[in-house]
């Protein structure tokens, strides 16, 4: 594939990047711009929310350097981080900086509408020679067994595409288990329960959880390369102050 980048297409970076089968790291690429093509995918009730993501990447990203092809497959593989990354520049290169978001108040549920701007977005990318290593969470409380023994050592690994997929029909009836299903599926060792164990435990793992437990992993993970997608709001009818997630769902909704 030629590393040529037209006038029509856009570079990016990956911030994490994809790995061949030899070990080879791909991070330099270019998108091109949504066509009037690519739009019935939002309308197409057969693809989940994973799915569909996966379908506008493959269509976009022209070029990867070091790849013969883009396919469907390469695209699931990809970290969410470097998916979401990809999103974030097809929202940018087709309609522009400027978003309007809205945000729920936790404290008096009134909808808090504000303007960002996503250039202004941090994102952190992994060195050119720098390793992604397992994350090490060390819990306050952990995690208390039928045995009685407690677990706190917890070594988390990244998602995936493919763990999106997975989670994605469960997404639309229930945000929350979701949400635990694909921290799960990201937990490689938790304390000294064995691999089998924790299956059969399941997602009771992380219900059982404190909340600051929660916390902590959850942040582990949103601190590794990706987009800062974590927001500052003020409310304007409350006053109240709190942090809340940009939602990329919302990025190809023009208003």
């Amino acid at each position: 594939m030629s590393d040529t980048i037209s006038a029509t297409t856009f570079p990016v970076q990956l911030p994490i990047g994809y790995t061949d089968a030899s070990g080879g790291r791909h991070r330099r690429g270019a998108l091109r711009k949504l066509r009037g093509t690519d739009e019935a995918l939002f309308y197409d009730g057969s693809l989940n929310g994973a799915e569909l993501v996966t379908q506008l990447i493959q269509r976009c990203l022209v070029r990867l350097e070091g790849v013969e092809r883009v396919e469907p497959p390469l695209i699931d593989q990809l970290f969410s981080a470097d998916r979401n990354y990809l999103l974030l520049e097809l929202r940018r290169i087709t309609f522009g900086d400027t978003l309007r978001a809205h945000y729920l108040c936790p404290a008096c549920q009134q909808d808090v509408a504000a303007i960002e701007q996503l250039n202004a977005l941090a994102i952190r990318r992994l060195g050119a020679e720098e390793g992604l290593e397992p994350i090490t969470v060390t819990l306050e409380d952990g995690f208390q067994d039928r045995r009685g023994a407690t677990h706190r050592d917890v070594v988390l690994s990244l998602p995936r595409g493919t763990d999106e997929a997975f989670v994605a029909g469960l997404a639309e009836r229930d945000l929350l288990q979701a949400r635990d299903a694909l921290l799960l599926r990201c937990i490689r060792r938790f304390g000294a329960l064995p691999q089998a164990e924790l299956e059969a435990y399941g997602i009771k793992v992380l219900q059982e959880l404190t909340l600051g437990d929660r916390r902590l992993l959850h942040d582990a993970i949103n601190q590794a390369p990706g987009v800062e997608f974590l927001r500052a709001v003020t409310c304007p009818h409350c006053g109240a102050a709190f942090e809340t997630v940009l939602d990329v769902s919302d990025f190809f909704v023009v208003n």
